[in-house]
């Protein structure tokens, strides 16, 4: 890979972050003939690292890629296109916000994390260097000169000169970029705003945004099809919106007659998150319409229920926890879900949260009376989640 370092570009606008799945998929073309390539079992070690890496099971820095130098082989791989990769796997591991970001562990039962990496803090430096991607074609982005305004704000108040709020960086809205102009990406944009409210916030918890009432008037199948539900707080990822809409299209069937959900299976739904880095619809306002139908098919509200017994990382994400009543202070979902990530990824065997960690776990209440999980049930179910890991010798 001679000459690597010489090319290394500095794009105004970096390629995309590589995920584990991208390093797994990659392929490579042969070299054109008579030239050599690179040694195929080699470049192949190596990305198996990289992509291990990614999944915080290796430690591959960028100035590990920078310096590697493969093998020349016949036939071989690509040398070109192999470098060219190699450019956006040195990229990806670059020490940035984005970077970090994209390891740290995301927010949710039903999110994937590789590990107890605490959320970066960011500092007046990392938004003053931090760059944007240029939006996929057909989008026209974020418009820059408000996103740029914006950044400054930050800055200034990492820095201790200005005094925006979490809150505010949650509820910032942005304009598109003017007519024939490319702006920011917004999923780039957001991910970094994600980090931004992790860093500025002091308690994990997102604040109230407006959710749909419970209402008196009994639901219609086009009150289900014209529903429309917000985008989650920056730092949460929400529920992914494909497959809430698969499920309202159930419900509306219901209502009309075709089709046979029970109550029973409304409380018992449950919803992935959305790539890192995308936001899909808000989980509270989803889980307080979908309480109102649950209600409306006459199964009442939701009910504690037994809790079975829970041995590896699947069993415990199909976990449905019950939320606080409307007159009591559950315990903060996100710091919950975090703990319950962890838990589920030491019982399949890989690094994670250990029993005397869990053991020592003691969650803050959620800010107002109907928010957080149901405290009894989550009491009753880590002591169990405890004597699993111990059984595991864990």
């Amino acid at each position: 890979m001679a000459g690597f370092e010489a090319r290394r570009p500095a794009p105004a606008h970096p390629a995309p972050l590589l995920s584990a799945q991208d390093l797994r998929q990659v392929a490579f073309h042969r070299p054109p003939p008579g030239q050599p390539g690179y040694d195929e079992q080699q470049v192949d070690d190596f990305l198996d690292r990289v992509e291990n890496t990614l999944l915080g099971r290796d430690d591959v820095s960028e100035q590990d890629v920078r310096l590697m130098r493969f093998r020349a082989a016949r036939p071989g791989y690509h040398a070109a296109e192999v470098d060219v990769f190699m450019d956006l796997v040195a990229e990806t591991l670059r020490s940035t916000p984005q970077r970090r970001q994209a390891v740290a562990p995301a927010s949710g039962a039903h999110a994937t994390s590789t590990g107890m990496r605490p959320a970066p803090r960011l500092t007046p430096q990392d938004v003053r260097g931090v760059r944007f991607h240029k939006p996929r074609p057909g989008n026209r982005g974020y418009h820059e000169g408000e996103i740029d305004a914006f950044l400054e704000r930050i800055e200034r108040t990492l820095a201790g000169h200005d005094t925006l709020t979490a809150a505010e960086v949650q509820d910032a809205e942005f304009s598109f970029a003017p007519p024939g102009r490319v702006g920011y990406d917004e999923d780039d944009v957001d991910t970094f705003l994600d980090l931004v409210v992790v860093t500025l916030e002091r308690t994990p918890t997102p604040p109230v945004r407006p959710r749909p009432g419970v209402g008196s008037r009994p639901l219609t199948a086009r009150d289900v099809r014209t529903v429309e539900f917000g985008k989650p707080p920056r730092g949460r990822r929400g529920y992914q919106e494909s497959q809430v809409d698969k499920f309202l299209d159930r419900i509306e069937r219901t209502l009309l007659g075709q089709d046979d959900l029970s109550a029973e299976d409304i409380r018992e739904v449950r919803f992935s998150r959305p790539l890192l880095g995308r936001r899909g619809y808000d989980e509270g306002e989803v889980d307080a319409f979908l309480a109102r139908v649950e209600k409306q098919l006459g199964d009442g509200p939701p009910r504690p229920r037994a809790i079975p017994p829970i041995t590896s990382w699947e069993q415990l994400r199909l976990l449905k926890i019950p939320m606080a009543g409307a007159d009591r202070r559950g315990y903060r979902t996100s710091q919950v879900d975090r703990t319950l990530e962890e838990i589920g990824i030491a019982l399949d065997g890989m690094i994670g949260a250990s029993s005397e960690e869990v053991a020592k776990t003691r969650f803050a209440l959620a800010l107002l009376e109907g928010q957080g999980y149901d405290r009894a049930y989550v009491d009753e179910l880590m002591p169990l989640l405890v004597a699993e890991l111990r059984r595991r010798g864990r």
